[in-house]
């Protein structure tokens, strides 16, 4: 099982991105939420920020390729950010909740 990173642009985009990963049982569940996203630019040294949205998504870790693939065909553009981070421990029941909520494998 992994949770499922993608960032993209704005709230509107995370919706889509959101419902078109549901529909296809590509994600048992999502949340969205913008955040504030430090970095230092290397030219002048100065720290800034942007805003960033971002959708939270459970998942099986074989569907990683699929997500991403679903992505670049569908935002060949405007590709989002996309990675993932293993869960580790999970209760017996969500996890099997999850086996059952998302795209066979």
């Amino acid at each position: 099982m992994i949770l499922g990173y993608i960032t993209v642009k704005n709230k509107k985009q995370a919706k889509e991105v959101a419902k078109l990963l549901l529909a296809q049982d590509l994600i048992y569940s999502a949340s969205i939420s913008t955040k504030k996203v430090f970095s230092k630019n290397l030219d002048t040294g100065e720290i800034g920020y942007e805003k960033q949205t971002i959708i939270e998504g459970k998942t099986k870790a074989l569907l990683f390729s699929t997500i991403n693939q679903i992505l670049r065909v569908t935002y060949p553009e405007n590709m989002p950010m996309l990675y993932a981070v293993p869960i580790i421990y999970m209760d017996a029941e969500q996890t099997q909740t999850l086996r059952d909520q998302t795209a066979k494998v």
